[in-house]
């Protein structure tokens, strides 16, 4: 049910503009310009790449499953509409929490790191120093024994901090306390093994989509909790090391981006990289949906800016085809920028 929930949000968000694949490349975190500039449009930063190892078969049957129940429907332009019984449920759902913007799948790394922690203090507290550890990257291992070394870990009150920390920064979260139950269970222990995602959906009766995403939302509102207060949780505050993405460019457009800093043109960009002019058009657009200071004015003139606002006011569509037919004498490509820069408002 939370996964066919959180698909309405994202159809209503749609407006009957967008297909099922535009929400399933969206919780996948596809970085396609397509994708990128759905985000920006329809702002729905909370859930780009919240499920980046979702699989299509199972998006799939969650989707029919809103079929199915009567809660969406294709228009007679093959776009998703939400029927009135599907707003209905929309209404009577319960809100969500995500920031898959700024995490992008980091949020496991967090959960890895502190897992290890945990299991290998709980091993030491047994006495116990042989274990396998229940993270097999040795990228992860490297930073828990760097971590760990910077630390009095064998000191019993070293683990009482961690755990006092732990305890006070969940307790601290307003969020349901299943996520906070599912979150404590998979952790692994001396002669305690972390639940399988099959394990908890059969406990919760709920799907193992379900779980996960309920893990993810666990995981990204305890994340940014500690951005915020992460003086009062030392420890916690160090796992969240480089995993909140700053730098939110795709690689390729960090190239575009250097390259107009330079004081290269479009064309020039597009030369110089190889690149059809449509590619490059994608890294702007995606440069003024990131960028607050994006010099939107040196692509298109503020009176135009305006009235490209003003036809998205008053159609409520974001249709690209619609607003040009309305202003030929602007390309796609400003109007693009617009709704990237100004976020259709």
């Amino acid at each position: 049910m939370y996964i066919q929930q959180l698909l309405l949000h994202i159809f209503q968000k749609f407006n009957g503009q967008r297909s099922e694949s535009a929400a399933y490349y969206l919780l996948r975190g596809k970085r396609s310009g397509q994708t990128i500039q759905d985000v920006g449009t329809f702002g729905l930063q909370p859930y780009f790449c919240i499920i980046p190892k979702l699989s299509k078969n199972i998006f799939d049957e969650a989707f029919e499953q809103l079929i199915e129940n009567g809660w969406v429907f294709y228009d007679e332009k093959q776009m998703l509409q939400l029927t009135l019984r599907g707003e209905g449920i929309l209404e009577k759902s319960s809100s969500y929490y995500f920031n898959g913007w700024f995490y992008r799948g980091n949020e496991h790394i967090f959960f890895k790191r502190l897992s290890l922690i945990v299991q290998t203090l709980s091993h030491i507290h047994a006495e116990d120093w042989r274990f396998i550890p229940i993270q097999k990257e040795e990228e992860i291992q490297i930073w828990v024994k760097k971590f760990l070394k910077g630390h009095s870990f064998k000191q019993s009150t070293f683990h009482l901090r961690l755990r006092d920390e732990i305890e006070t920064s969940m307790n601290q979260l307003e969020i349901r306390e299943q996520s906070k139950q599912i979150m404590m269970l998979r952790l692994t222990g001396y002669q305690l093994t972390g639940w399988t995602w099959q394990q908890l959906a059969f406990e919760f009766d709920c799907s193992e989509l379900d779980v996960q995403l309920m893990f993810v939302e666990f995981l990204h509102t305890w994340l940014d909790y500690l951005s915020v207060y992460g003086e009062q949780f030392p420890l916690l505050f160090q796992l969240t090391e480089n995993i909140r993405i700053e730098v939110l460019l795709t690689d390729s457009t960090k190239k575009t981006a250097e390259l107009y800093e330079k004081g290269y043109s479009l064309e020039q960009i597009s030369y110089m990289r190889h690149l059809k002019i449509s590619t490059i058009e994608d890294h702007f657009v995606e440069m003024a949906m990131t960028n607050p200071h994006f010099p939107l004015v040196q692509f298109i003139r503020e009176e135009d800016v305006r009235k490209v606002l003003q036809v998205l006011n008053e159609t409520g569509s974001k249709r690209l085809k619609l607003i040009r037919e309305q202003l030929p004498q602007l390309s796609y490509f400003q109007i693009r920028l617009v709704i990237a820069a100004k976020g259709g408002k």
